[in-house]
């Protein structure tokens, strides 16, 4: 989709640390256009409009033993 394609171009070796074996995106990343998460909007088939801003956030996970 458009906004893979836009990470592609900007980032060709990112590509690969956030999608699986299968092309979908890792569990433990995140993206948001604007502030929308891309799950719930077209997923990495997400249309792109201008000025729109993309954010790629890996899941930070931890806690106290």
């Amino acid at each position: 989709g458009q906004l893979l394609e836009h990470v592609r171009t900007e980032y060709p070796d990112f590509v690969n640390r956030i999608l699986d074996d299968e092309g979908n995106l890792q569990r433990f990343v995140n993206i948001f256009l604007d502030d929308e998460d891309v799950r719930f909007l077209g997923g990495l088939n997400t249309e792109l409009e201008e000025g729109q801003i993309v954010s790629i956030v890996p899941a930070v996970a931890g806690g106290y033993t």
